[in-house]
């Protein structure tokens, strides 16, 4: 299975609407808050979401961290820029 994102993607993040199940979204790493990553939401609860990874067997998520708080997701995967080495094939 190939990641959905790469090494050298850039991916445009923008505060809009409160995210929805299947949503990609971008927040800090609860157990590192220095890193930024991004996930999937799987469910919306009352203040809070349930994040996943594209590939659950090797993914760090909400399976590992818990629910992410509303407040902590800095926004949602608008667009993606595939990384040059990507477009050469």
């Amino acid at each position: 299975m190939e990641p959905t994102f790469v090494a050298g993607d850039r991916l445009l993040v923008a505060r809009t609407s409160p995210p929805k199940a299947g949503d990609l979204v971008a927040l800090r790493d609860p157990r590192d808050r220095s890193r930024l990553i991004v996930k999937r939401v799987a469910a919306v609860r009352r203040g809070e979401v349930i994040v996943r990874g594209d590939n659950a067997d090797a993914s760090v998520d909400s399976r590992v961290f818990g629910p992410v708080p509303n407040g902590e997701i800095l926004g949602k995967v608008v667009q993606v820029h595939l990384g040059l080495y990507r477009l050469r094939g």
